[in-house]
């Protein structure tokens, strides 16, 4: 683990623990320098018309603007992606970062369960220098959050979830496997209190958020969504709920997303003590201790008063006004920048209103909303890119609300 400066950074995630946000900040300023005058490049492999292109300086920033979720990444591997199209891009990247004299970092969250994959490319490649960042969240915080993320999309049941989840927990068993391919060395970091900060650190960046990117939704709007599925018809179209970040501010409501029984948290307890073993075997005694001191890791006290608390209501109508309130307030925002007409929201429903009357009234104001941030996004662009991007298909991102209207 002596070696010096990697040839190649990758982000590997883990899934909700963060990633968003880094992609945020790397996307917004992705040519970057260290006090020792080194070079890095936030590198993104995008798809154009079933190929794959490397994506850097200002068209990373472009196309981050131009996305409803604010920043830009490399694709997981699925059904629809060829992996060794994006494994060319991605050796393509490495050369070009070694021939023009910078690092590139490259970032997708889903890459942690691919460690197979990427050993094969490596040991092709003669296993060039490589670093690998690793954040992770306690097991049962990451299970919760999860669930809420994209369970829930599926079904509302826990224990249904839990027992077909493709996506369990086994994080510590891929840093393992990750930690075995020879030439690569991997950083593992608790995903709180701050994944930038801690990227920064470990290559001496200057990286900062201005805004939150992807952070827990407000129970309310959880409740909207799975109301009113036109707004967000998977769990993994969660565009609907990074616009409402982006322009609306925290609701101040005491009732946190949790879905958990103590049944669960007792289900758990093997993944938790497999994860902290296969976690000591690779990862440097100073750094598993710094994981380890948040208590969640190894206590299942600090979840006590979300159990006592019980199962969020997603029908409990309490937290609307509020919700109401700062989502007209988040029109109006996006609706000055926009160059749309102002608009002013209609008088929300009374106090003693049920979810169906406030569901009525958020549904056209949400939609506004959608629409004003679609026309801020649009004229990011430069003239001659608005003019043409619904015409090409590598402007994926472009919202369809814009060709409608």
């Amino acid at each position: 683990m002596s070696r010096g400066k990697p040839h190649m950074i990758l982000h590997i995630g883990a899934p909700k623990c963060g990633s968003s946000a880094l992609q945020t900040v790397l996307s917004m300023t992705p040519d970057l320098r260290d006090k020792a005058g080194n070079i890095y490049r936030y590198t993104a492999i995008q798809s154009t018309s079933g190929e794959y292109d490397v994506c850097y300086g200002r068209a990373v920033c472009r196309r981050a603007l131009f996305s409803p979720y604010g920043y830009v990444t490399s694709p997981n591997f699925g059904p629809a992606v060829i992996a060794a199209n994006v494994f060319h891009a991605i050796h393509k990247t490495l050369k070009a970062g070694q021939s023009k004299g910078f690092t590139p970092i490259l970032s997708c969250e889903g890459w942690i369960a691919h460690h197979a994959l990427f050993a094969r490319a490596l040991a092709d490649w003669g296993y060039p220098p490589v670093d690998v960042v690793v954040f992770l969240r306690p097991v049962v915080d990451w299970t919760n959050a999860a669930f809420w993320q994209w369970g829930i999309w599926n079904t509302q049941d826990m224990d249904r979830w839990l027992a077909r989840n493709k996506m369990g927990y086994r994080f510590g068993q891929d840093v393992v496997a990750w930690a075995q391919i020879p030439n690569l060395r991997v950083s593992v970091r608790p995903m709180r209190p701050d994944v930038i900060s801690a990227f920064g650190q470990l290559y001496d960046l200057p990286l900062q958020l201005e805004k939150r990117s992807n952070t827990a939704s407000s129970s309310a709007l959880i409740g909207f969504l799975l109301r009113n599925r036109s707004f967000r018809p998977t769990g993994h179209d969660a565009s609907t709920e990074f616009v409402v970040q982006r322009w609306c501010k925290p609701i101040e409501h005491p009732a946190k997303l949790w879905a958990l029984k103590p049944k669960h948290l007792r289900s758990l307890r093997p993944v938790v003590n497999d994860t902290l073993t296969s976690l000591r075997q690779v990862m440097p005694s100073q750094a598993f201790a710094s994981l380890v001191r948040d208590p969640r890791w190894t206590s299942e006290e600090p979840y006590h008063s979300d159990i006592l608390a019980g199962l969020t209501d997603l029908d409990d109508p309490v937290p609307y006004a509020a919700f109401y309130e700062e989502l007209c307030a988040g029109v109006r925002r996006a609706t000055d920048l926009s160059g749309l007409k102002s608009l002013e929201c209609p008088s929300p429903p009374g106090c003693d209103a049920s979810v169906a009357d406030w569901d009525r009234a958020i549904a056209p104001v949400l939609d506004r909303l959608l629409y004003a941030d679609a026309r801020v996004r649009h004229n990011t662009l430069p003239f001659w890119q608005r003019k043409i991007a619904p015409y090409l298909g590598r402007w994926r991102t472009f919202d369809k609300t814009l060709t409608k209207r």
